[in-house]
């Protein structure tokens, strides 16, 4: 049951994307925060997501939080799992990733849990 008056303003949605700092997860960052979502930024390179977040934070005026994070690397996976534990979401948007190529059976099982 919502117990907020009809004067309070809802929270704002909360989205987490990861591979957020070029391609896809540049769009998808930018689309949710022009729909009005507070974001968390994921990817490795630090510059490339501190220019993202201030261009939605002076276009959208989103709520944006950064995390670098290479999400291969087990400490950097727990910092992301901390964030969310701290501040849940509303949507996820896992865009991180790569390709690998051959028939899975022949492919480095620790490459693809990578």
């Amino acid at each position: 049951m919502d117990t907020r008056t009809s004067r309070e303003a809802p929270a704002p949605r909360r989205a987490l994307v990861t591979g957020a700092s070029s391609g896809i997860g540049s769009a998808f960052a930018a689309r949710l925060a022009r729909d009005g979502y507070d974001l968390v930024l994921v990817a490795r390179d630090r510059a490339r997501l501190s220019t993202l977040a201030s261009q939605l934070r002076d276009r959208h005026g989103a709520g944006v939080h950064v995390v670098p994070a290479d999400l291969t690397q087990a400490a950097q996976l727990h910092s992301v799992e901390r964030e969310i534990a701290q501040h849940p979401l509303d949507l996820l948007i896992n865009n991180a990733g790569f390709a690998t190529n051959g028939r899975f059976a022949m492919l480095d099982p620790d490459r693809e849990e990578e």
